[in-house]
């Protein structure tokens, strides 16, 4: 009976639902609820890092004050007081001390190798959906420091887009109120505005993580699909979860942890969006008939169940 209404459904239909249930397997075979939690725990001491990073980059331009205030009231809005007010204390307190150079030195390498942490472990999970694997090499210590490098373009990259995005938002804003005396805009379009705008930025984010992190040869136009699909549903699942923290008890449940737990709930689960757009990506890439290339350091991994036969 099902496979009769399937066969009956337009070409285009079937075509994507294939795609739906390629992601699916995908996601499941590769082990995504593992990875993610891998993922959510590396996060928690790696954001700090990340955040001190960025707000140094984007505050050339804008200031530091500036862009921790927009960073911070963003978090707030999606983990809540709490979640937020332990991600600005992990911030303040990773600030680099610039009591000497030694001092300043040690705190930079180290911002930098805690700030990568998460994105090398991100490498790892999204090899794992492509079944891709670096080619084993004696010189081990050359592969960690490459690793770190492309970890560290990733920040480079967020900073970049997101003091485009600042950028945008404030001439976005600039431009309303110049507007709103003559050319009255309802609250609705203002907040559509935003909202194109905020998915934008996210998409572009995912689309260079889909990029670059994967040993994987890939065009833009292969990732851009699936980059714009995470970020819709990170966007949505981002409101869910501040409406869920807004209506549940999940932070007084965990006591003086309460905070942490919502935080690692938060990157939990935007590190399961995160591979099931990468197993989207690779669905519709095998979809439209294109091979998966890996690249010149790394080599395609193929996983076989064999079942031990016990003889008598």
């Amino acid at each position: 009976m099902v496979i009769k209404i399937y066969n009956k459904l337009p070409a285009v239909v079937r075509y994507w639902l294939s795609i739906l249930g390629a992601t699916c397997r995908n996601w499941l075979d590769s082990q995504a609820f593992i990875y993610a939690a891998a993922l959510a725990f590396f996060t928690v001491f790696s954001i700090a890092p990340i955040l001190v990073v960025v707000v140094a980059l984007v505050g050339l331009v804008m200031g530091e004050s500036a862009v921790q205030g927009e960073l911070f009231a963003q978090l707030e809005a999606t983990l809540g007081p709490d979640a937020a007010g332990v991600v600005q204390t992990a911030v303040i307190n990773s600030q680099i001390d610039q009591s000497g150079i030694w001092p300043a030195l040690i705190g930079i390498i180290a911002t930098i190798v805690g700030a990568t942490t998460v994105f090398a472990q991100m490498q790892q999970s999204l090899n794992q959906i492509w079944d891709v694997a670096p080619r084993p090499k004696r010189n081990n210590l050359w592969v960690f420091i490459k690793s770190r490098l492309l970890s560290l373009t990733i920040i480079l990259s967020i900073g970049f887009i997101m003091l485009v995005s600042l950028l945008l938002s404030v001439a976005l804003r600039s431009i309303m109120a110049f507007a709103e005396g003559w050319l009255p805009v309802p609250g609705w379009a203002m907040v559509g505005m935003e909202l194109v705008l905020s998915l934008l930025v996210i998409t572009l984010l995912f689309a260079a993580m889909f990029k670059i992190l994967p040993d994987v040869r890939l065009a833009w136009r292969d990732v851009l699909l699936g980059a714009f699909i995470t970020a819709v549903l990170f966007t949505v699942g981002r409101s869910l979860i501040s409406i869920y923290l807004a209506y549940t008890a999940t932070a007084s449940a965990y006591g003086a942890a309460g905070s942490l737990a919502l935080l690692l709930l938060w990157v939990n689960y935007s590190s399961m969006i995160l591979l099931f757009g990468a197993a989207f990506t690779r669905a519709h890439l095998e979809g439209r008939g294109k091979p998966i290339r890996p690249k010149s350091t790394a080599v395609c991994v193929h996983r076989e169940l064999i079942e031990e036969v016990q003889q008598n």
